[in-house]
């Protein structure tokens, strides 16, 4: 039976064909998620997700007729009932089935659930650890089929050899995207011009971080070779017993062939996972650790040519350290003075994330605005100082700091913070200032700290004690 004969629904494919496919496929996983998190997955919670969702979407809903029309016009409760509809019109919502609450029961169907989850396993972003996940996947699938009275024995080839082969091929298919994921690494370092792109590349590019998060992970742990060679071993012992000719009966009654047919086969499965873990797996690596350092090797070499204006800087210092060595003593020192003279720090400065921040487009549509450049006079600028400081007071200033103190009564000439009253911000702001300013001359209090820290009602404060100065 075809794909399409067991789908058993003509509009399955349709939500990837619309306009707002992007929608409708986080509206999807939207829904398995909240799946996942309840027992029975009611219409009611469907559409609340889904309004939650559209009122924080991050795509502009295009206008379009699902059966009903949606678009960015009309309300989140609206859009999140069409959609719905047209889930269930599809076969990605099964049919009404009315629950024990009364409201209709919005399941996914299984056939939209498999097909929602290969996608995002396929060409998800987050994909770390894939790799690792594999070989994890290979050993326990090997180790429970040798426990005694394991379940897998029963039906060996169905339980043991197709979930091995399934996991042998995922792990050959992420060690090829690790692979392509090193070129298309080369070719956008190849293409960059000027320091900018390279922290750009750096600090935003995917590839680097899905690429390095799982490929150092699996150098970096002691266990993966570990498990790769526990594989093999348990591969061996399954060929030496029961299971492997009782995989083959298996195998013969399922494909209706001649027993040695159906024991070749099994044997060249055999082979090909037994090549793959001895040879291809370290092959493979070997390949990207060598492609790892060509990496390396081209970005310095890159970021050199990119900082020295495409000039072989080491080719020029060849020369130069060649040709003093030619001279003699005197004129050699009279050669490197005048070389430091030529070096000079010209500037400082620290590079911010706002060099890397993509820069918005202007709007063309505003008018221009002439900037002038006329200057100040003295009096005019101190008028305005003056005016700027006096709308803009400084409340915890070193005058207003010494008031507030003043105002309390200090029992022999100090006082600590748990005899103060600090009921708010400002109070507490007060005492910090205190603080700050007991070390100038100018300032009639000390301070005089003590062990612990104090609860106070806005929050805690050191334990300390404001003094009079003598």
């Amino acid at each position: 039976m075809s794909i399409f004969q067991t789908i058993d629904n003509d509009r399955f494919f349709n939500p990837f064909c619309c306009r707002n496919r992007e929608i409708y496929l986080e509206c999807i996983n939207q829904l398995i998620d909240k799946a996942k998190e309840i027992p029975v997955l009611y219409e009611q919670d469907a559409r609340q997700c889904l309004i939650l969702y559209l009122q924080n979407c991050r795509y502009a809903i295009e206008t379009e007729n699902i059966g009903e029309e949606i678009s960015s016009f009309r309300s989140a409760q609206d859009n999140a009932t069409a959609i719905l509809r047209y889930f269930r019109l599809c076969g990605w919502i099964t049919p009404k089935e009315i629950g024990r609450s009364g409201d209709n029961i919005a399941s996914i169907s299984s056939s939209c659930r498999k097909l929602i989850e290969a996608l995002n396993r396929l060409f998800g972003s987050d994909m770390n650890g894939a790799i690792t996940n594999h070989i994890f996947a290979i050993y326990e699938i090997l180790k429970s089929a040798l426990e005694k009275d394991s379940a897998r024995a029963i039906r060996p080839y169905t339980n043991i050899m197709i979930p091995l082969l399934e996991n042998e091929s995922d792990l050959k298919n992420e060690l090829f995207t690790l692979k392509d994921s090193i070129r298309q690494i080369m070719r956008a370092v190849m293409k960059m011009s000027d320091a900018n792109s390279f922290g750009q590349f750096l600090i935003r590019d995917e590839i680097l971080e899905k690429f390095f998060n799982d490929y150092f992970f699996i150098k970096r742990s002691g266990l993966i070779p570990g498990y790769i060679a526990g594989i093999d071993r348990m591969l061996v012992k399954i060929r030496r017993s029961e299971i492997y000719d009782r995989m083959i009966e298996e195998f013969q009654n399922m494909k209706q062939i001649l027993p040695l047919e159906a024991q070749t086969t099994v044997d060249r499965q055999f082979g090909e996972l037994d090549s793959f873990i001895n040879a291809g797996y370290e092959k493979e690596m070997t390949y990207i650790d060598r492609k790892i350092n060509t990496y390396y090797h081209l970005y310095s070499t890159r970021m050199m040519m990119v900082l020295s204006n495409n000039t072989n800087l080491q080719h020029f210092l060849n020369q130069l350290l060649m040709q003093l060595k030619e001279l003699d003593e005197e004129n050699r020192s009279l050669a490197l003075q005048v070389l430091a003279e030529n070096f000079r720090v010209q500037s400082i400065g620290f590079v911010g994330r706002k060099s890397f921040a993509r820069r918005k487009k202007a709007n063309p549509n505003l008018s221009n605005a002439a900037i002038t450049e006329t200057e100040l006079s003295e009096e005019e600028t101190r008028r305005l100082t003056e005016e700027l400081l006096e709308q803009t007071p400084d409340h915890y200033s070193p005058e207003n700091v010494k008031n507030y103190f003043q105002n309390m009564s200090f029992p022999l000439g100090k006082k600590s913070v748990a005899d103060m009253k600090i009921e708010n911000r400002e109070a507490a702001m007060m005492v910090a200032a205190g603080v700050m300013y007991a070390g100038t001359e100018e300032f009639p209090y000390e301070v005089e700290f003590g062990e612990g820290m104090i609860e106070t009602e806005i929050a805690a404060i050191s334990n300390l004690t404001i003094r009079r100065k003598v």
